[in-house]
């Protein structure tokens, strides 16, 4: 292939695996990374838009959501989903920041029982509240199971990790 292909390779399998830490370290920090959510409309168009995204069981990417918010239709419809994770602040060897992209499938929690602990987790760790827009408000969660996840940033200039296993996560079918 030509040399730009070459120099965005990914970095091999061993080189990539010495930044699993890291790189989940980065996906949890919430006060300097932004998260986006693309999802699908009907007509098959991403958007993408931010939220919050947590990482609390491993690899497991969570979003809070509401019963009337456009991401849940889009998650109904079409459990496809991609998270961008951006540092906020440039890196020391040039200007583009920090990131990881990863696409995976989406399950929509809607049962109480489950949903309502995650707050209070969230609560605890974050102090940011049920942030609860009135009293018809039913939250749901989106829990996230990644397939594919591209890290840049982490391994040198223009040399990403790539990861398509990842612990503690099933593996099965892509749906969708």
């Amino acid at each position: 292939m030509g040399k730009k292909y070459d120099a965005e390779r990914a970095v091999a399998t061993e080189q990539g695996e010495q930044h699993r830490d890291e790189i989940l370290a980065f996906m949890s920090d919430w006060d300097q990374v932004s998260k986006y959510l693309m999802t699908y409309r009907r007509d098959g168009r991403p958007r993408m838009r931010p939220v919050n995204a947590y990482m609390v069981d491993g690899w497991h990417v969570q979003t809070v959501t509401q019963d009337l918010q456009f991401k849940t239709t889009h998650v109904r419809r079409d459990s496809r989903v991609a998270y961008l994770f951006s540092g906020m602040s440039p890196r020391h060897r040039g200007n583009d920041p920090i990131s990881v992209f990863v696409e995976g499938i989406a399950e929509l929690v809607e049962d109480q029982e489950i949903v309502r602990p995650f707050l209070r987790w969230r609560e605890e760790v974050t102090h940011t509240g049920e942030n609860n827009p009135g009293d018809d408000y039913v939250p749901y969660l989106i829990r996230t199971r990644p397939l594919y996840l591209r890290a840049e940033g982490f391994s040198g200039r223009r040399s990403p990790v790539v990861y398509t296993t990842f612990p503690g996560v099933e593996v099965s079918a892509p749906v969708g």
